[in-house]
């Protein structure tokens, strides 16, 4: 798990991810990416969501980010464990998956 330092109020590590290819009825694949990441208080909404293409295409890799909306208003300061799901269109080529924003490497498994 990585530390709050990094200006993220989730802290989350690869541990905490997985990724689930899919076979969709018509051919397609897709993959269910969830993780748990340990935000500093209750009340966060996570999301994952496509990042902008790499300069050098990454055939094997989808590229996401992990984006945090904190809570409004007051709230303990309690650690929180706070889930978050995505699923996502992927070629046969794909292996992985990299959340940029937080230097997570997951390893695409069939389900």
């Amino acid at each position: 798990m990585s530390e709050y330092g990094n200006g993220f109020a989730c802290a989350a590590g690869a541990e905490d991810f997985t990724a689930t290819a899919h076979r969709a009825g018509k051919g397609g694949r897709t993959v269910t990416v969830k993780g748990t990441c340990q935000c500093r208080t209750p009340g966060f909404d996570l999301e994952l969501v496509l990042a902008s293409p790499p300069i050098v295409p990454v055939p094997e890799e989808l590229h996401l980010e992990l984006t945090e909306v904190p809570p409004k208003g007051t709230v303990a300061q309690v650690i929180t464990p706070t889930d978050v799901e995505g699923e996502f269109e992927i070629g046969d080529e794909v292996e992985r998956v990299l959340i940029r924003n937080r230097n997570i490497t997951v390893l695409v498994k069939e389900g």
